[in-house]
């Protein structure tokens, strides 16, 4: 078992293992389009510009402003997202991610899961 690389944020939690980047966001979080570049820059860094998985965890975002959302469903905003498996834990934010993977129609492949172990399966396919 290698080691994970962590690193804790203002907005993020991010782990990195191998090609897999897993990010829980924290509580209360309402993302403007600052922190939506902070978010992505930080990640970018993190991960040595090199292509990864991600597994999101959105447990506490209860808003992200238009800019934001589409600064990060830009070119910009999923650069070195190979695909991204979102999981949720409440109808709402299920709703929310339903939605903006509607509205978005990102251009890497990207899910909204209820449970980590079936976003880790369905994440597989796409890893190194």
């Amino acid at each position: 078992m290698m080691m994970a690389k962590t690193l804790d944020t203002p907005y993020v939690y991010i782990e990195l293992q191998d090609d897999l980047m897993i990010g829980t966001y924290k509580k209360n979080l309402k993302i403007n389009l600052d922190m939506a570049k902070e978010i992505v820059k930080t990640r970018l860094e993190f991960a040595n510009h090199k292509p990864v998985v991600t597994l999101i965890y959105n447990q506490g975002v209860i808003s992200m402003d238009k800019k934001a959302r589409d600064f990060l469903s830009s070119n910009e905003g999923i650069q070195g997202i190979i695909a991204a498996a979102i999981v949720l834990d409440s109808p709402f934010s299920s709703f929310l991610g339903n939605f903006f993977l509607s509205v978005t129609k990102p251009k890497i492949p990207a899910r909204i899961f209820s449970k980590k172990e079936d976003a880790l399966k369905w994440l597989q396919k796409y890893r190194k």
